[in-house]
């Protein structure tokens, strides 16, 4: 791999001006009140980043971010409501009744990089300058956009609009440097390649590959909220298929990987064209409103490999179907927890969720459960949900879903079973949880 190095930018370029009016009721008017009370009390001050680009591609923005040559402790002066955070680099946040908007101010130029292990990643990074260099720091050309919203300008020193106007993903500077730096980038150039329908620029996909195993290096939390990002913004296939096609699939997922790596050996493709299936109705339901929680959303991708390890022990097992479907389960959820820092309430739900659709299935010799039973269990919701995901895919099982739905209703006014502890193995022991003095071990004092 070649030594990375980036020439220094002594005299930054000077911004386009390029007029544009966004329509009023697209901007966010607590953003715009903060940008204007910061120029009036001097500073530099503008809408940056996934706002403006959302603004451009004609999309409604979720989030209204500022970037200003004001010091947080400057901000905090101005705004009662503002809260001061971060180590790495300090934001200050201004905090309304159902929202946070984000105020960063402009950070210098390229940090030098950590000699730990001989990277480039940055740790530390709270040297405050200019807008040229604040934009120049930034990952992809249309995310270093500022919005003068007076003026109604924006101020573009990397070519962004341009590569808004081709649909283009590109990054700022040497792609390979923009990478290593952070290698969220990676998860967050197919998440929003996917979402907006964008071409990846040639060297920025090159370096998407070539850095793909840097994405373990950053913090696990991130690399899981990125990764539900990915699968929860109406854009889960895409995102999936560009996974796939970097190889970025195989370093965050190595269990679906494998398991279609697998499947695909054997002549199986509908794996692979069912979980697509799934994904393109997970998109179809975000798109009508329909919010899926993160159980679900992992469970959509994990279902493959958990049935395939499922059925792996069953076929090991002399008692066939009725074996234990609990390990297989659990046993795929462990690599899978430590590597993207899945909490522990998320993993016993995802694997309480994955059990219980098993048990929708029908498996010769063995004994239905309760319907009632099992309906009222905390997470068949969650279940149903993925159950109908998959019947919606297949076309197949729409009844079935439709019954379940109408018994779900019937039983709700009785409420869900009491979650019981983690030792609740649910819907892979019969859907009853051992009660404390059942678990008792036998032979204890008699009564008299």
């Amino acid at each position: 791999m070649t030594e990375l190095s980036e020439p220094e930018r002594p005299d930054l370029p000077p911004a386009q001006e390029i007029p544009i009016a966004f329509p009023t009721e697209r901007l966010d008017q607590d953003a715009v009140r903060i940008v204007e009370r910061l120029a009036d009390a001097g500073f530099e001050a503008y809408l940056v980043g996934g706002c403006v680009r959302d603004l451009l591609f004609g999309l409604r923005p979720k989030d209204f971010d500022i970037a200003t040559s004001a010091h947080p402790n400057e901000v905090r002066r101005l705004f009662r409501n503002c809260r001061i955070i971060g180590r790495r680099f300090r934001l200050a946040h201004l905090h309304f009744r159902d929202k946070i908007i984000e105020v960063a101010t402009f950070r210098a130029g390229a940090a030098e990089p950590s000699e730990e292990n001989g990277d480039r990643l940055i740790r530390e990074d709270n040297v405050f300058g200019t807008a040229a260099e604040d934009a120049f720091r930034r990952d992809f050309t249309w995310n270093a956009l500022f919005y003068d919203v007076r003026r109604q300008v924006i101020l573009d020193f990397v070519g962004g609009v341009s590569d808004v106007e081709r649909r283009v993903l590109r990054t700022i500077g040497d792609p390979d440097v923009r990478m290593a730096e952070d290698p969220i980038r990676i998860l967050r150039a197919l998440r929003l390649a996917a979402r907006l329908g964008l071409t990846v620029d040639p060297a920025t996909w090159n370096a998407i590959v070539e850095r793909r195993g840097d994405i373990l290096r950053a913090a696990a939390p991130r690399i899981l909220e990125d990764l539900l990002r990915m699968f929860r913004g109406g854009a889960a296939a895409p995102a999936f298929d560009l996974m796939r096609a970097s190889g970025v699939l195989e370093v965050v997922l190595p269990e679906l990987h494998e398991h279609l790596a697998h499947s695909a050996a054997l002549g199986r493709t509908d794996e692979l064209e069912a979980l697509r299936a799934a994904l393109r109705q997970t998109d179809r339901l975000t798109h009508a409103g329909r919010a899926l929680g993160t159980p679900v959303q992992l469970s959509v991708l994990l279902a493959g490999p958990a049935f395939a390890a499922i059925e792996a022990a069953r076929a090991r097992s002399p008692r066939g179907p009725a074996a234990d479907p609990v390990p297989a389960v659990v046993e795929l959820l462990r690599g899978l927890s430590l590597r993207i820092a899945l909490s522990r309430k998320d993993a016993e739900r995802v694997r309480q969720v994955l059990l219980t659709l098993d048990r929708l299935a029908p498996h010769p010799g063995r004994r239905k459960a309760s319907t009632v039973a099992l309906v009222r269990r905390h997470y068949f919701p969650e279940t149903l949900d993925l159950f109908e995901i998959h019947a919606r895919a297949t076309g197949d099982a729409l009844d079935e879903t439709a019954e379940w739905r109408r018994r779900l209703a019937e039983v709700a006014p009785l409420g869900p079973v009491p979650e019981a502890g983690a030792r609740d193995h649910g819907a892979g022991r019969g859907g009853r949880a051992r009660s404390g003095r059942a678990g008792r071990r036998r032979g204890g004092r008699r009564r008299g």
